[in-house]
């Protein structure tokens, strides 16, 4: 507040009041301390709203508001969680590998041993249908038009259909279709 009220008094008419040297203006610093207020508390509101306004600087409600405008309500914040370990798991969430081929592959590798993809506008998964394959799972009809598409074949029974099936949701986007087929 001291800044803003030497601020005001610097641009005063000097041959109106006292120099600042004197310190013999109980009254004019009155004045000035009681217009700087408003002046101090609006520059403190910036400051704080300008911290709020990315998420390695925000606290409170606001790192929440940010992990819902990013995730909806896929990431709550864990109850006693402080704002620092909120806001790393937010940031390690953003480079999570999603809606990709090779997350989807990560995702069936991790759930069991024998699984395949097989996308239907994708080129080396269709070939060329019963010419020069080189080996039979690329002899498939394929499809221009089905480009939100993608089947997971997993040929292990033994494989949990549930926990393949959340993990495959947690992966991809919206808009896929993703069709699981698990021959016995």
């Amino acid at each position: 507040m001291e800044d803003i009220a030497a601020r005001i008094r610097a641009v005063l008419p000097a041959s109106w009041f006292p120099s600042v040297a004197e310190k013999n203006t109980p009254v004019l610093d009155g004045v000035l301390a009681g217009l700087a207020w408003p002046w101090t508390v609006m520059y403190g509101l910036l400051t704080y709203i300008r911290n709020q306004s990315r998420l390695q600087t925000s606290t409170g409600n606001f790192v929440d508001m940010a992990a819902t405008d990013y995730f909806g309500d896929s990431l709550p914040r864990v109850s006693g969680e402080s704002d620092a370990d909120y806001i790393a798991r937010i940031q390690k969430e953003f480079v999570v590998k999603r809606n990709t081929r090779a997350a989807f592959e990560e995702q069936i590798d991790s759930l069991t041993t024998q699984g395949r993809i097989f996308e239907p506008w994708r080129a080396p998964d269709c070939a060329c249908y019963g010419r020069d394959a080189f080996n039979a799972d690329t002899r498939r009809y394929g499809s221009r038009s089905s480009s939100g598409c993608v089947f997971v074949e997993v040929d292990d029974a033994s494989a949990d259909r549930s926990a393949l099936a959340t993990a495959l949701l947690k992966t991809k986007s919206e808009g896929i279709d993703v069709f699981i087929a698990i021959k016995s």
